[in-house]
């Protein structure tokens, strides 16, 4: 195996050290010790071999990035030291592609040698053959940046490392600043917080739920916390989000999770009836995740009943309607995966979780491919 399949192969411990990293900085009571032994575990996890997080300040109206904890692997030269990478004018520096990805919420990551010229010296002057960068916000602004770099080899990132690697970029966002956090802050740290609770059950009882299928479904559910905190940094949300606006953003995401490893994917499609409903962002983020719960569960068991040769079109729909001072989120199925009950226990588990936050209530099933109709307080 190449080093490169070496280090992607730890892709399961990246998210187990990602949740434990959560843990530990929210409970830590010495916060710098805590944020080492953070990126040390995680930075190993994810064979990289310097992991680092820089805060992005105002100097006379120029953003400056100043690096505030680093950790390297054995044999590599720190860069903690370097007065260079202190109150560093990033768009004087030439690094304005970077600043401006990470305005726009969008990492900074592959090999140094497809990188601008004039981004490469001093790069190539700490050894670095390819980095991932992500910035971190904190109640909509920028507050800086964790960086991940790879001194031993050229390497391709995943969109699943993003998304794991984001989740932490939240939790170090609301440990880390010191400013006032915004609902939606707090409601992404929540979600993170359930996710990994989850893991823990799993291991403490006999859940059936294989664990291939839970890291499965644990990074759907990191994935849809890091896609809304996304949409609320984007957006400026406030206290409360356009329900129609987020789960159309969020789209993608659920397509995903439905028509994966599926050869006939192009066949099985996700459509979204919401009503533009303004609903608090907490709210809003307990509803993606229990579409996010259901799509995945459901996309497992088509899975472990496929068939040979090409399924049925198969098209999950999900609807939120007002119904008085209430709204109403109805989950349904048509094509090979309509059938009944098709959630395990440990999804009704992380549904019973999220029902609970919603002070929300079951409906009964009203028609023919309804996989669940819930009633939620507004």
């Amino acid at each position: 195996m190449s080093l490169q399949s070496r280090k992607s192969a730890g892709l399961d411990q990246v998210m187990t050290e990602v949740l434990n990293a959560h843990r530990a900085l929210l409970l830590s009571d010495d916060l710098s010790a805590a944020v080492m032994s953070v990126l040390g575990k995680v930075g190993a996890a994810a064979g990289v071999d310097r992991v680092y997080i820089f805060e992005i300040h105002n100097g006379s109206g120029v953003a400056l990035a100043s690096q505030r904890y680093e950790w390297v692997a054995d044999g590599i030269a720190p860069q903690l030291a370097n007065h260079d990478l202190q109150n560093l004018p990033l768009r004087e520096a030439g690094y304005s592609r970077w600043l401006d990805s990470f305005l726009a919420f969008r990492p900074v990551y592959g090999n140094i040698s497809e990188f601008p010229e004039t981004e490469r010296p001093t790069l190539r002057d700490q050894g670095i053959l390819s980095l991932l960068i992500l910035p971190v916000f904190v109640s909509g602004t920028l507050w800086g940046f964790v960086g991940f770099d790879d001194c031993t080899c050229q390497r391709a990132w995943c969109d699943a490392e993003l998304d794991l690697l984001f989740a932490l970029t939240i939790t170090l966002g609301q440990v880390l600043c010191t400013s006032q956090k915004s609902d939606a802050d707090a409601a992404a740290v929540a979600s993170i917080s359930l996710v990994g609770s989850m893991l823990t059950v799993h291991a403490a009882t006999l859940s059936e739920t294989p664990m291939d299928a839970l890291v499965e479904r644990t990074r759907a559910r990191l994935g849809a916390t890091v896609g809304v905190h996304r949409y609320f940094a984007e957006h400026g949300c406030g206290s409360s989000v356009n329900a129609r606006q987020l789960f159309d953003f969020l789209l993608a995401h659920f397509s995903d999770i439905h028509s994966c490893s599926r050869d006939q994917a192009a066949a099985r499609r996700i459509d979204i009836e919401i009503a533009p409903l303004e609903v608090a962002v907490s709210v809003a983020l307990n509803l993606v995740m229990i579409v996010t719960e259901v799509v995945a569960t459901l996309s497992e068991r088509c899975e472990e009943g496929a068939q040979e040769g090409p399924p049925p079109a198969d098209v999950l729909t999900i609807s939120l309607a007002a119904e008085q001072r209430r709204a109403a989120l109805v989950i349904s199925a048509r094509g090979n995966c309509g059938v009944p009950q098709p959630l395990d226990g440990m999804a009704h588990m992380m549904l019973r979780q999220l029902i609970e936050k919603l002070n929300a209530t079951l409906g009964s099933i009203r028609n023919e491919g309804e996989l669940l109709r819930l009633c939620v307080p507004l």
